[in-house]
């Protein structure tokens, strides 16, 4: 019975001596980690929005590599029309030439072969022009996901200039009459390149902005992530201080106790 009066005085001092302790403990870690939160029991409802946060703003990086590369892609298919465009014109620049009667045959037969030249070469950027191994100038359509989440997806709508007359090889520079209806054939070409081209640039800037706002977003989910999970140093120091004089004094009115318990020992003795 007289032995346990030492035992008793340390059991009651013990319980919030390891309370103390558990708080010293995780403050040096916020301290040390820079994190507030380092696992669901310091926090459990901050942990699990913070993992929400996380998931969405790695979801929101993945999505802005996609837009980047649907951006390239619609770059690479505006450079292919754009020379799609530079031989129509350059074509209907010879059809002009060849308009003209008082041409010898040498003349139009030169004039021809040149044209022929120009459709050879749109013809192999119609079938050459690829993005990652996938055509782009045969009607094919891509689509990206745009976001975090599901269903935040963005189609780009298939090319098919498949029915240009430039790249057919069948414009006729023979005479003027056939000459006139190369001219109207080649500006129809040039409409239609034109149109293509415009349908690509709207959806590059609706990828850019797009992108844009997934960067914003991103800043912002990442500030909200920081309040929740990053260490306030002044409060954490703080906390600390606090918690040191709390353990110096436990150990203080421990050792008091253990040496007021010592003496009723000896004096009961």
């Amino acid at each position: 019975m007289i032995s346990s009066i030492g035992n008793n005085a340390n059991t009651l001092s013990s319980v919030p001596a390891n309370r103390n302790t558990d708080t010293l403990n995780r403050t040096l870690n916020q301290l040390s980690s820079g994190k507030r939160v380092n696992s669901a029991a310091d926090d459990a409802a901050g942990s699990a929005i913070i993992q929400q946060f996380a998931a969405q703003i790695a979801g929101n990086g993945q999505a802005v590599r996609n837009l980047s590369d649907g951006i390239s892609l619609t770059q690479v298919a505006d450079g292919a029309l754009s020379q799609l465009s530079d031989n129509a014109i350059d074509q209907r620049t010879l059809a002009v030439a060849a308009g003209n009667s008082t041409l010898s045959p040498e003349d139009r037969a030169a004039l021809q072969a040149q044209s022929d030249a120009l459709s050879q070469s749109s013809q192999d950027i119609l079938k050459n022009t690829q993005f990652n191994g996938q055509q782009l100038l045969q009607g094919n359509g891509f689509t990206l996901q745009a976001g975090a989440n599901a269903n935040e997806t963005i189609a780009i709508p298939g090319t098919s200039l498949n029915s240009l007359s430039s790249p057919s090889g069948t414009l006729d520079l023979s005479s003027p009459t056939s000459a006139g209806n190369a001219i109207s054939a080649l500006d129809n070409d040039v409409t239609s390149i034109n149109s293509s081209r415009a349908t690509l640039g709207a959806i590059s800037n609706r990828l850019s902005a797009s992108a844009n706002n997934l960067l914003t977003s991103n800043e912002n989910l990442s500030a909200a992530k920081s309040r929740i999970g990053d260490t306030d140093y002044a409060s954490a120091s703080s906390t600390l201080i606090q918690s040191q004089i709390r353990n110096q004094a436990d150990l203080a009115v421990r050792a008091q106790a253990n040496a007021s318990a010592g003496q009723v020992l000896s004096l009961l003795r």
